[in-house]
């Protein structure tokens, strides 16, 4: 084994007693432990609401859901999965329930609207549309695997789906951007 490899393995192993020992104080109900919770994963949850739900002021309410969640819930987290699989999982959950609460409160009947682009409009933002328009899963998986950096396993066990299924949302979301993108191509 290299020394790298050796390196990252001990502080993979490290992090995961830290991890356990902080999980463990935020049960006995220390409060400090949460705060240190907090800061670790405010923006990467943050940004991943963010690309679900579009909104800054909706990416943070479903952080502060996921928080309380947290607080109301981490009794029952028995150390079965890693501590981030666990906590990106609840977001997941509240960002699909803003979704489909969303998607609840329109009344009338949504229209597919082709959107064209001028010459020269930043290609960012045309990604970001086309990624809103993913459906929930496949974007899902997308975000969690190409925006946030998990791996295929990881996205697997938070969103409770077969490492195939991921593996195929992640292909297809490609696929979809792909032609997406050339479509706006003018």
């Amino acid at each position: 084994m290299s020394a790298l490899k050796k390196r990252r393995k001990e502080e993979l192993v490290q992090e995961l007693e830290n991890e356990r020992e902080l999980v463990q104080r935020c049960q006995a109900g220390e409060l400090a432990a949460y705060e240190a919770i907090y800061r670790h994963f405010e923006q990467p949850l943050l940004s991943f609401g963010l690309r679900m739900l579009g909104r800054q002021e909706d990416a943070e309410d479903a952080l502060q859901t996921t928080f309380l969640k947290l607080y109301r819930g981490v009794a029952k987290f028995n150390f079965d999965s890693k501590f981030s699989t666990y906590l990106f999982r609840i977001m997941m959950n509240v960002c699909f329930d803003a979704l489909n609460k969303k998607k609840k409160m329109q009344t009338a009947e949504l229209q597919e609207v082709e959107q064209s682009y001028a010459p020269g409009v930043d290609l960012r933002l045309q990604l970001e549309d086309a990624i809103e328009r993913l459906p929930e899963r496949m974007k899902a998986c997308f975000v969690l695997f190409a925006v946030q950096g998990l791996k295929q396993t990881e996205v697997a066990a938070i969103l409770d789906l077969n490492l195939g299924t991921v593996k195929a949302h992640i292909f297809q979301a490609k696929a979809q951007l792909r032609t997406i993108l050339s479509d706006t191509k003018v």
